[in-house]
């Protein structure tokens, strides 16, 4: 894992922290976020993926490989599912 997936899950409660640690792959984490209701951040999710998302993603909510990224001008980018629209990851802007 590195800085930035630590970053991440700092806020996150012990229990919770160590489920994400415990996941091995991108899929694993969205699947974790969509159990417990959390947004993951793009930079969590290449933490995991070892610093690329390239890997074939799917949403853990419908199961779709559809996965969308979009760059909201003002408003950060976020990761959705094409099929259900299920929003995986965002990164608001500041």
């Amino acid at each position: 894992m590195n800085e930035n997936f630590e970053k991440y899950i700092k806020d996150l409660s012990p229990e919770l922290q160590e489920k994400a640690r415990a996941c091995s792959s991108p899929n694993e984490l969205l699947q974790l976020a969509a159990d417990e209701d959390l947004e993951i951040p793009m930079d969590a999710l290449e933490a995991v993926a070892g610093g690329c998302t390239k890997k074939k993603l799917t949403c853990p909510r419908c199961g779709s490989d559809d996965i969308r990224w979009e760059s909201a001008s003002g408003s950060g980018d976020y990761t959705y599912c094409g099929n259900c629209n299920y929003i995986i990851s965002s990164n608001h802007a500041s």
